[in-house]
């Protein structure tokens, strides 16, 4: 068997070991180790030693399960909840609300129509020094 043969043989291998002790992913991502360091361990000390027990289940860890469990309940929101959500509404607090918003848009429109009518101006042709000489 050539030597890339083996070695392909050993990455396969390696694969499965992972894939059997997923824990070992978690390992690597919290960069506790590279993914070389790993290989180069299993491939020394065997798939057998007890140091790879503590992989073979995945450890989540508390805030991710927090997380996770703040995702789904976002995702789980029901029709019938967002209608109640809109009826303990209060109208004219959400008026209240958009006038603010409206004033203050308008103040910032008002401001820049200031900067953008003064724009740059330009002296006039008769001024220019050198229109005398092209006269008509």
């Amino acid at each position: 068997m050539s030597k890339q043969a083996n070695n392909n043989e050993k990455v396969e291998q390696f694969k499965m070991f992972v894939r059997s002790h997923p824990g070992l992913i978690d390992h690597v991502k919290n960069g506790d180790q590279s993914w070389q360091d790993v290989f180069t361990e299993w491939n020394l000390l065997g798939e057998d030693h007890e140091q790879w027990g503590k992989y073979i289940e995945r450890k989540i860890g508390v805030a991710s399960k927090k997380a996770k469990k703040k995702t789904n309940s976002v995702n789980d929101l029901s029709v019938g909840e967002l209608l109640n959500m809109f009826k303990n509404l209060d109208i004219e607090e959400v008026r209240d609300y958009v006038s603010q918003f409206s004033s203050a848009v308008t103040g910032i429109q008002d401001v820049l129509s200031q900067f953008q009518s003064k724009g740059p101006t330009r002296p006039p042709m008769n001024s220019h020094p050198f229109n005398q000489y092209f006269k008509d």
